[in-house]
């Protein structure tokens, strides 16, 4: 009653931190009264645990879960107890994008459901179904979602239909099935599913938001059936109440992007350039994301970056190639953001703490009261209650918008993340490039790509060929390139040189067809010495050094590009300005080069007891289930999922080898370094703890000789893999995961990034490469070097050895001294494969 009384009244006026600060009062005070494990204490946890997962604290959402869950297995409890923190749990794995331990979660819920239902009608089981066929559909079954999806919409029909809550949960089940079927191509069967949707919705008079929702799914059905009158009519019909109830968040801009999509189809492109320019408005408007909860529709990321492709598509064919170049960057600036803010990553460094705590108590405020507009409009209410709450609305805008534009003045490191204002290709052009330089960027789209070459004076478009023909080449250069790391059993001498004169002899072929494709049509362009590249996609992992250079009068191609050009990659354009300020007001770091290298990743190392090293670590005893963690702090399960997606996790096995390498890695740069100018943080320092400390801000180069795991599918759980355990053999977090890297504090030249693993998903949207480099250069690095697979460890100690003899004795820029280190191994008999040489590419600043 206590915890009812006490958190329900802030709860229903959506101030969930008021909310989180009652439950916690409640809890403290049972944790006095109760013993530790009552079942009362597990229902506060629990409710302590929902409030975490609303406010987007996910680690202490699922340690309270986890802790009412342990508390609920032993104890005597009602089961509807244990199934809201199932659900809890599964709620957590499923945003964290753990979809296998999410469907674990939920299949345990439907169970219990079934158990105490006996297979009889309830709402309890149709949620049960309904959450476990959203988990199926998001691990990409379509077909056993779409049997889930039925089963509880079968049961929903069997409920009373007079009840609302019923009602709107069998339109909710109509709306998934045909968005279902539309995905799996059956665009009559989902427009007759959506139309049942709108009929309920009709009956029910619902609220105009979830009526647009179901609107804009239908016109997409319609597109896809070419019906594009029918989606006009669909998606004007939803723009009206978008702009009735959501003015100005991304669900307005969706629906006018997927309109101005059917103009476009419809040749109205006038009109449509407008709908696109108003949707991509919406979108960066600082508060798009408030109001209709904190919930992102599934595809909503995919769909908007659709609207700056196509928008930029139509520009190109009005001729207009400067803001067709200027809508590229703005896309990469709101795909980055979109990224961190889905992946929940908590960035602190960098922006005045106080400010901060503003702008996300504001933020809330704000969608408690756009949420309250919108019920309010979907239900009986007078016009003075509307402008009540309007003017409640634009006083907390007011005070946000100037809470953003102090945070912009104090922060712009972290107003550059969150608030992107990108460069237009003028300003890059004037400020950003020299008359040695060509900026060329590229743009892959589903029907055709476009590269842009820019120079101090000219901006030149070229059309290139779609998605999926340029990412299929660049997928085999790239598994051409890497296929020397992985041997074949058994295989003698003459049988390994036979294989890898033919991996040479398809390597040529694969690269000289990828650089016709995106290199030939801009040949004239590359006259340059300094080729700046912004890659795309799957183009973010191929390394441009090694393409042939192409000739502008002939089909072939001959040479290494890495023989003519010094090259230097960059996430985006104006991700070069931002560097460029960066440096300007910042003191150089006393010291030289700090090295972590050669981390301890097993209990059973050499280095914790006696003993030979183990082929392969395994996981700490620590771990033990899906919520598995080192301590209370550390989750591992991030770690286990990125390992998992880049091919070094088998079941429970972690696939790490020692990297003894790494060892002769540091040894080579401590070799150029003055004595009283280098740090070695080896073996068991080469630690989370040893990366994270102020030290390391003393350094103009940080160097990590470890695993790296750049992950395309998960960008969010790319990272750097340290020591593992501790001298003992005990567990301790090694993972210094994206969230950690954006918030460190350097003041580094270069960040060397070595020996990384590389998992290309099948869409490669916000690569894990981008998202690591922009999180090393907002820590404050101005340059990061990285490998794009595992190189041979050898190799990479004799060309880190010349890196660093070039940059430290040499004073060569990090950008040159690469160039010239790879050339030199070309030369090298043993290492003249680009697999040896060509893996270490460098973003950010070149000169």
């Amino acid at each position: 009653r206590m915890l009812i009384s006490l958190v329900n009244p802030a709860f229903a006026r959506n101030d969930f931190s008021a909310a989180q600060a009652d439950a916690e009062h409640a809890l403290a005070i049972y944790m006095k009264l109760l013993p530790s494990d009552s079942a009362t204490v597990a229902r506060s946890l629990h409710a302590l645990g929902a409030l975490h997962y609303i406010l987007g604290d996910l680690v202490r959402g699922e340690q309270e879960e986890q802790k009412a869950f342990d508390i609920l297995k032993q104890v005597p409890a009602d089961r509807f107890d244990l199934v809201q923190v199932l659900h809890g749990l599964g709620d957590i794995a499923w945003r964290r994008g753990d979809l296998i331990t999410a469907e674990n979660y939920f299949r345990q819920i439907l169970r219990i459901q079934e158990s105490l239902t006996h297979n009889t009608t309830s709402t309890f089981m149709v949620t049960a179904l309904t959450n476990l066929a959203i988990v199926i559909r998001d691990r990409g079954d379509l077909a056993r979602a779409e049997i889930y999806y039925h089963r509880a919409a079968v049961m929903a029909s069997k409920l009373d239909t007079k009840d609302r809550p019923s009602a709107r949960m069998l339109m909710s089940l109509y709306n998934s099935l045909g968005v279902l079927a539309s995905r799996r191509g059956h665009f009559e069967k989902a427009e007759a599913y959506l139309r049942r949707s709108l009929a309920i919705a009709a009956n029910l008079q619902i609220e105009p938001g979830k009526k647009s929702e179901i609107l804009q799914d239908l016109g997409d059905v319609q597109v896809n059936r070419n019906d594009l009158a029918g989606a006009e009519d669909s998606y004007r019909q939803g723009l009206a109440m978008r702009e009735q109830v959501e003015p100005g968040t991304r669900y307005h801009a969706e629906t006018l992007g997927a309109l101005a999509g059917v103009l476009r189809l419809k040749h109205q492109e006038q009109e449509a350039a407008k709908l696109y320019e108003q949707a991509l408005n919406a979108l960066e408007n600082q508060t798009s994301h408030l109001g209709g909860g904190d919930e992102v529709r599934f595809g909503f990321r995919a769909r908007y970056e659709s609207y700056y492709k196509d928008y930029l598509d139509l520009l190109i064919a009005q001729n207009q190639p400067e803001r067709a170049f200027d809508v590229l960057e703005r896309s990469r600036s709101r795909s980055l953001a979109e990224a961190l803010a889905a992946a929940r990553i908590d960035i602190h460094t960098g922006v005045d703490a106080e400010l901060l705590q503003q702008e996300r108590s504001l933020r809330e405020k704000l969608t408690t009261k756009s949420n309250s507009r919108i019920r309010l409009l979907g239900a009986k209410h007078t016009e003075e209650e509307v402008k009540a709450l309007d003017k409640e609305v634009a006083e907390l805008l007011a005070r946000y918008q100037e809470v953003e534009e102090q945070i912009r003045l104090s922060s712009p490191a972290y107003a550059a993340l969150t608030q992107p204002h990108p460069l237009g290709a003028q300003e890059v052009r004037e400020h950003l490039l020299d008359e040695d330089t060509v900026l060329l960027e590229y743009s892959l789209g589903k029907e055709r790509s476009h590269l842009f070459a820019l120079t101090p004076t000219t901006l030149t478009s070229y059309q290139l060929p779609g998605r999926s023909e340029i990412e299929s080449a660049a997928r085999q250069v790239y598994e051409l390139l890497t296929a020397r790391n992985h041997g074949v059993r058994g295989e003698s001498k003459p049988q390994r040189r036979i294989r890898l004169h033919s991996l040479d002899a398809a390597y040529e072929r694969a690269t000289a067809q990828l650089s016709r494709m995106i290199l030939a049509p801009a040949a004239a362009e590359l006259s340059k010495k300094r080729l700046l590249i912004v890659a795309d996609g799957a183009l973010a992992y191929i390394p441009f050094a090694a393409l042939p250079s192409p000739q502008a009068s002939a089909s072939t191609a001959t040479g290494p590009l890495a023989t003519g050009h010094e090259i230097v990659n960059l996430p985006s354009a104006s991700v070069l300005a931002l560097l460029r300020q960066q440096e300007q007001g910042r003191k150089p770091a006393p010291k030289a080069v700090a090295v972590l290298a050669d981390p301890v990743f097993s209990k059973d190392d050499s280095r914790v007891s006696v003993g030979a090293p183990p082929r392969h670590s395994q996981l700490p005893p620590a771990a033990q289930g899906p919520g598995e963690t080192f301590n209370d702090q550390v989750p591992l399960h991030l770690l286990l999922r990125s390992a998992s997606d880049t091919g070094l996790q088998r079941g429970r096995q972690l696939r790490l080898n020692r990297l003894p390498y790494t060892r002769q890695e540091a040894t080579a740069i401590a070799a150029v370094v003055p004595a009283d100018q280098g740090m070695q943080a080896l073996d068991f320092r080469a630690s989370r703890a040893t990366a994270m400390s102020a030290d390391l801000g003393q350094y103009r180069i940080v160097h990590f000789a470890t695993h790296g795991l750049l992950n395309s599918r998960n960008p969010e759980l790319s990272g750097l893999v340290l020591s593992l355990v501790d001298q003992r053999g005990q567990p301790r977090d090694g993972f210094l995961q994206l969230q950690d890297i954006y918030n460190l504090s350097l003041a580094a030249d270069l960040v060397v990034l070595s020996a990384c693993e590389t998992a290309l998903g099948k869409q490669v949207e916000g690569e894990g490469l981008i998202g690591l480099t922009r999180g090393f250069m907002y820590a404050g690095a101005s340059r990061v070097m990285s490998s794009l697979w595992r190189v041979d460890d050898e190799a990479t100690a004799q060309l880190m050895k010349k890196f660093y003899e070039a940059v430290l004795r040499d004073g060569r820029t990090p950008a040159a001294a690469l160039r010239e280190a790879q050339m030199w191994m070309r030369t090298q008999k043993a290492w003249s494969s680009p697999y040896y040489w060509a893996g270490f590419v460098l973003q950010g600043e070149w000169k």
